[in-house]
């Protein structure tokens, strides 16, 4: 890295972390991984201010630029050191409250991928659903995927089925796997993994040629000699119950192939690898054990790297650590790494995308992403494991509703492509009027994100949507504040008021993210020693007072706020009559 890029703020980012660590020593975060942090920010993401952080660069550095640059550092210890970092961007002023928040939602996010690829359990052979076995919430953010038709054509045009269903056919009509691979242009190296795909998804059955002598003649003494039957080994190929299914079935046949297909690669692929070489050194069982959360990135994508790193911790999980890189190392020499050799299958199957072009290749390598065929066939496993996933209808049919939905739950990236097309569909004064009708009956966190969807996407168009709200109680305040910063104005909000505004927006936060989320987010409304604005909120006319000053008593780090929010909780309680 070239320290000369960004000195000064590596060095009061330094001295800002020692003064923080002075004041909270419980706090553990390392200075070193946050000032590397904000080194590969500027070397490699091109953010050589702060202030310039893009939607996107916090789940970049943390599942891409920092795992490859810095592969043996605790996860955690990036986690607290970067969330740190923002607090040092805030408190500098190098962003303002509510990109902070973006930032530490995003934050939020990546952390939710970074330890959903790292610390999964291993892959059973189908003992438990992906629900249980990944520990999933009920429900996941909804998804656009392609139609089911368009799905199919997909599915019907994969190169590595293509081969398989050739082999299949060919070995069927000749009774010889060698000439069948020269008919369907298979090469020998590819020979075993399309030969056995074709088998397990049901292209071809192979039988014992002495059994099968054995059911035509019953139990007639035919006379016949051992060796007119065949040996033991010799196989006759014949048509499997999914010959006929892809790629001329209809489309649901065609995708439970292709499913079928894609479970196949991924549970047996690399053990069967293991075992034809005859080593049993790698433990490959599991080792998929990425794909699941990639789902969660998959507009994003993980680095080949990163995926092989994941891949060598769990096929050397029973090795001693002196001997586990040796293991990974030998062999990857003689066989090809395994992330690379299981992803370019996946890329034949249609499965992921391999992109080497993208923009921190040039740190990270060639990065891995789902096609939505490989997305919607884990989506439908998750929906029959029990998990939601609702599917959005296209940007005209959306409403208010969905969008609010797909920022609140949506997987990463998903509000970044959903939200410029919702807008354009609706025309950004309707899609601000249908988010502040939403925002004027909804809670507080739904009313906090229709307010941020206006603000970020309608701009200065959604003024009249903001002054025709000016008289809905829930929307009033918003509506003065946004329309005087629209008009590059000062509010006229007085104390009482803005403390009102404040336990709205802290109320905004609760009960959907992780406690230091919380915690930074009070800090940034109500500031260390700002007693002041605390006292004035017990007294606002609003239903999640009492919450919003037990959260502040309970997560504000400053002593005098803490107690300040736990004396008002008692007025606000005896004030509800709670």
């Amino acid at each position: 890295m070239n320290s000369d890029d960004v000195p000064l703020p590596v060095v009061e980012l330094a001295s800002y972390i020692e003064d923080y660590l002075a004041d909270e020593p419980e706090f553990e975060v390392d200075p070193d991984v946050a000032t590397t942090a904000l080194q590969l920010l500027a070397d490699e993401c091109g953010v050589r201010d702060l202030g310039e952080l893009r939607d996107g660069d916090m789940t970049r550095l943390l599942l891409q630029v920092y795992p490859a640059a810095r592969p043996d550092d605790d996860p955690n210890d990036v986690v607290n050191a970067v969330d740190l970092m923002l607090d040092f961007a805030f408190d500098t002023e190098r962003i303002d409250e509510d990109r902070h928040g973006e930032l530490l939602g995003e934050l939020d996010d990546a952390e939710t991928a970074l330890f959903g690829t790292l610390d999964r359990p291993r892959l059973a052979e189908n003992e438990q659903d992906l629900k249980t076995l990944y520990n999933l919430p009920d429900r996941l953010g909804p998804v656009r995927l392609p139609a089911e038709d368009e799905l199919a054509e997909q599915a019907r045009r994969s190169p590595l089925l293509t081969r398989a269903r050739a082999l299949a056919e060919a070995v069927i009509d000749s009774q010889d796997l060698a000439t069948a691979a020269d008919a369907a242009e298979v090469s020998e190296t590819d020979l075993p993994t399309v030969a056995e795909l074709a088998s397990h998804v049901g292209f071809v059955e192979f039988d014992d040629a002495e059994d099968s002598d054995a059911e035509d003649s019953g139990a007639e003494d035919s006379g016949a000699e051992d060796d007119e039957a065949g040996d033991a080994d010799e196989v006759v190929p014949s048509e499997g119950p999914a010959f006929d299914e892809w790629p001329g079935g209809d489309d649901d046949e065609v995708l439970t192939v292709w499913g079928h297909a894609l479970n196949t690669l991924l549970a047996w692929s690399l053990p069967a690898d293991a075992d034809r070489a005859g080593d049993e050194t790698l433990d490959f069982t599991g080792t998929s054990a990425w794909f699941v959360p990639l789902l969660l990135t998959w507009r994003v994508g993980l680095p080949v790297g990163a995926i092989s790193d994941m891949m060598a911790d769990i096929a050397t999980d029973d090795l001693p650590a002196d001997e586990a890189g040796a293991a990974w190392r030998a062999w990857s020499a003689q066989h090809g790494d395994p992330a690379e050799v299981l992803l370019g299958r996946l890329a034949d199957l249609g499965a992921v995308e391999l992109d080497d072009s993208h923009e921190a290749a040039a740190s990270v390598g060639t990065v891995a992403r789902l096609t939505p065929l490989a997305a919607a066939s884990l989506r439908g496993e998750l929906v029959e494991s029990g998990v939601d996933m609702p599917l959005l209808p296209a940007p005209e049919d959306m409403a208010a509703t969905d969008l609010i939905d797909v920022l609140a739950h949506g997987l990463d990236g998903e509000i970044q492509a959903e939200a410029p097309v919702w807008f354009a569909a609706h025309t950004p004064l309707g899609g601000a009027r249908a988010l502040l009708a939403v925002a004027a009956d909804g809670d507080a966190p739904r009313r906090a994100d229709a307010i941020t969807l206006v603000r970020e996407h309608a701009g200065a168009e959604a003024e009249a949507a903001w002054q025709e709200v000016e008289d809905v109680p829930t929307l009033r305040l918003h509506a003065r504040l946004e329309t005087a910063a629209l008009r590059g104005e000062d509010s006229d909000l007085g104390d009482a008021e803005l403390a009102w505004l404040a336990v709205d927006a802290i109320a905004g936060k609760l009960g959907r993210h992780e406690s230091d989320v919380v915690t930074a987010v009070i800090e940034h409304i109500i500031p260390a020693g700002a007693t002041g604005p605390v006292d004035t909120m017990w007294r606002v006319d609003h239903p999640d007072t009492v919450t919003v000053l037990t959260a502040v008593g309970e997560h504000h780090s400053d002593k005098a706020v803490a107690k300040a929010a736990r004396k008002a909780l008692h007025k606000a309680a005896d004030r509800a009559g709670t």
